[in-house]
């Protein structure tokens, strides 16, 4: 996938190792978002994908704290890279 810091992604779609801004909820429910902003999550927050597998949740990081986000839920967020991943 090309990365290009101003294309809008689902954080599912988001490479191991990227870092992005979160930039959109999506069509997230209100409690779906107040279960992400009660473990840290907010917009405009850069997180560095940890883990995305094919069937699991995205593991995201937050300083030094890994958050799991279900699949439906990743689908939803809207990320904008924030940096390179290093290949």
């Amino acid at each position: 996938m090309e990365k290009n810091k101003d294309l809008e992604i689902s954080l599912l779609d988001a490479l191991v190792g990227a870092v992005v801004d979160l930039v959109s909820w999506g069509s997230l429910s209100q409690e779906d978002i107040r279960k992400l902003t009660d473990v840290g999550i907010y917009l405009d927050l850069p997180l560095t994908v940890s883990s995305v597998t094919i069937s699991g949740p995205v593991v995201v990081a937050i300083s030094n704290v890994h958050v799991a986000i279900g699949r439906p839920v990743a689908k939803e967020l809207k990320v904008l890279w924030n940096k390179e991943v290093d290949e």
